[in-house]
């Protein structure tokens, strides 16, 4: 899809906003993103947001609006803040995807997986937090429904991997945890506009 002109919906939580760990950036993904592709981006990121707690109105926000694209990120809060049983992470995010597509129909939505984490400096993937599950079971949860309602979607275990890594995360997240710095917040609107456009 050629974004050029294209209204853009960005949902998600502080990586959409464009947190950094200390202070909203100006210059966030889909700031980025609009000046790249010649995109018109209505960043909707909510700092702290979550799947089971904030998604919701986010899509309730847009419910009268007509977008051209819809791209969902979200997720990292719930794993890391939340102490609810992922079948219920599921079940909301499933209910939450089915409304946005039919409150959407001539949306094309996409989604990204939330980025790596590290959590006191180690990579969460296979950490069980407050929920009894790890990072992997809820990416891998998200792609599961994504893949249900054909939604494209990036998982960055796969896409990218060089992006962000055991090696280089410190360098890429201005917190060293799990907000990018300008630089990085730069490569990912480069990396979802691309994968939107060839998908």
């Amino acid at each position: 899809m050629d974004l050029k002109n294209k209204r853009i919906a960005a949902l998600g939580d502080s990586i959409t906003r464009g947190f950094d760990g200390t202070a909203n950036l100006r210059y966030n993904y889909p700031q980025y993103l609009s000046k790249y592709y010649d995109a018109s981006v209505v960043n909707l990121g909510l700092n702290g947001a979550t799947i089971f707690n904030d998604l919701e109105q986010q899509i309730e926000n847009i419910k009268d609006s007509r977008y051209d694209v819809i791209i969902l990120m979200i997720g990292t809060n719930d794993y890391g803040h939340l102490d609810v049983p992922l079948i219920d992470i599921v079940s909301k995010m499933t209910s939450i995807v089915r409304r946005l597509i039919s409150t959407h129909p001539c949306s094309k939505i996409y989604a990204s997986l939330p980025l790596p984490r590290y959590d006191s400096g180690k990579n969460a993937n296979d950490v069980v937090r407050y929920a009894d599950y790890t990072f992997n079971d809820l990416l891998d949860k998200l792609s599961t429904i994504y893949s249900a309602f054909q939604i494209p979607y990036i998982d960055w275990r796969h896409y990218h991997t060089e992006f962000i890594t055991d090696f280089n995360f410190k360098d890429m997240y201005q917190d060293q945890h799990v907000h990018p710095n300008a630089y990085t917040y730069r490569r990912l609107a480069f990396y979802i506009g691309d994968f939107i456009q060839n998908n």
